[in-house]
């Protein structure tokens, strides 16, 4: 019998190697996966069966006003439906209103609850413009500063009012980059900002600059939409930055490819030349994911294409409670409906669970230390589930979640901060 070692997991089963299997950690990373460790763990776990998964890999989400909804017996800014106008204005007048003070609890309570759902890296898209300036990005900042051992989260300088539709916001990403942001945002070239060509530029600027990569919304239709995407990747090669670019949301790829309309089928598989040519990354999000979405056309060509929440019952949506599980048991449903039963097998499910495992590191930039194999980070999930179409299907909450070895959620954050309550807000 060996000396202890910090944490052992017994009796996990792992999907890559259809086997149940002990996980011995030690010092935060994987020590050893062997059938039976003999050495104690100075704690041990035991999976009884279960499926044991790296931690979930949420890409594209805005922690910065979630939970803005709560707080009433009905849920705020739901009354009715709102034009895209009509929410930027509101996001602008919330954030505006909102102090550093008021904005860390909402931050704080989103990551944390992403944790308990087995969330360990967080793309996070934070609100700059011209009036709000940085504020926004100083809370995210602090926050990520406070549980940074428990949470790998990335941020993104976002103009929700687009760049040259709003000038001022090119300054405060300038800052909010010097300030220790991570990425350049953008959003909607055409239809926010009025110029394609000009837009990508600017974004290319502002990212080569800091030498930072880019993550830019683009929710325009149809053909607007494939041009964007297509010049993004074109400029993509042109700028050097292949495998440094994402898009989100994307809605034209899921037009190209619905049934009915030729020309943009035809358009979507010629413009996957250029995709690969980019190593173009996107990132679709269950809420508003088109039911077309050429998740599969993208694996099969070796493209990246992840998951993210994107809100947290905000000004935007009334829905979304950082549950990757929950989205894709969601995601698999409405891409049934379009794309047929497929997606309820289980190959159709082990695609969707690719969303917010390995295709969501690879767009974090962090695939060569992810996962489940010696000297990897301890960043893992015990569920109570006994394989991933399981876990899809039956959306349990985690048995254990474990970032560098330790424990820090057993159905609740282990947090030395008070638990957020809605009637605090």
């Amino acid at each position: 019998m060996g000396q202890p070692i910090d944490l052992v997991i017994r009796n996990g089963y792992l999907e890559r190697a259809d086997a149940v299997m002990d996980i011995g950690i030690d010092d935060g990373d994987i020590e050893s996966i062997e059938s039976s460790i003999e050495a104690d763990g100075i704690c041990e776990l035991d999976a009884s069966g279960g499926l044991v998964s790296p931690g979930f890999v949420d890409a594209h989400f805005h922690t910065d006003m979630a939970f803005a909804a709560a707080g009433e017996r009905h849920p705020n800014y739901n009354e009715q439906t709102y034009s895209r106008k009509e929410l930027v204005g509101k996001s602008q007048e919330f954030f505006a209103n909102e102090s550093v003070a008021d904005l860390k609890p909402r931050i704080r309570r989103a990551a944390e609850q992403a944790i308990t759902n087995g969330v360990l890296h967080m793309r996070n898209h934070v609100y700059v413009d011209s009036t709000v300036g940085t504020k926004v990005v100083e809370a995210t900042l602090e926050v990520r500063d406070e549980l940074s051992d428990v949470l790998d989260m990335q941020i993104v300088a976002f103009p929700q009012q687009g760049f040259l539709r709003d000038p001022g916001s090119q300054d405060a990403a300038r800052a909010a980059l010097e300030m220790g942001a991570d990425l350049v945002g953008g959003i909607d070239p055409a239809s926010m900002n009025n110029s394609i060509e000009e837009t990508i530029d600017t974004w290319f600027d502002i990212a080569t600059d800091y030498d930072v990569n880019i993550d830019v919304h683009v929710h325009d239709r149809g053909t607007v939409g494939m041009y964007t995407l297509e010049r993004l990747a074109a400029e993509t090669v042109e700028r050097g930055y292949e495998s440094r670019v994402t898009a989100g949301h994307c809605f034209s790829l899921a037009d190209a490819a619905a049934e009915g309309q030729p020309s943009l089928i035809e358009r979507l598989e010629q413009a996957m030349e250029t995709f690969v040519a980019a190593d173009l990354r996107v990132v679709t999000c269950y809420q508003s994911t088109r039911p077309c979405m050429p998740i599969r056309q993208f694996h099969d060509n070796g493209l990246i294409m992840a998951h993210g929440t994107d809100e947290a019952q905000d000004v935007w949506e009334s829905h979304g409670n950082l549950n990757p599980l929950e989205a894709m048991q969601v995601a698999s449903l409405k891409l049934r409906l379009a794309s047929g039963r497929s997606w309820g097998t289980n190959n159709g499910l082990a695609s969707l669970w690719q969303l917010i495992t390995d295709q969501g590191a690879e767009t974090l930039g962090i695939g060569d230390t992810y996962g489940i194999e010696p000297g990897t980070p301890a960043d893992l999930v015990v569920h109570n589930a006994a394989s991933p179409q399981w876990a899809i299907i039956e959306n349990p909450a985690p048995q254990y979640v474990i970032k560098n070895g330790r424990i820090v959620a057993e159905h609740e954050l282990r947090t030395t901060s008070p638990k957020w309550n809605r009637s605090e807000q």
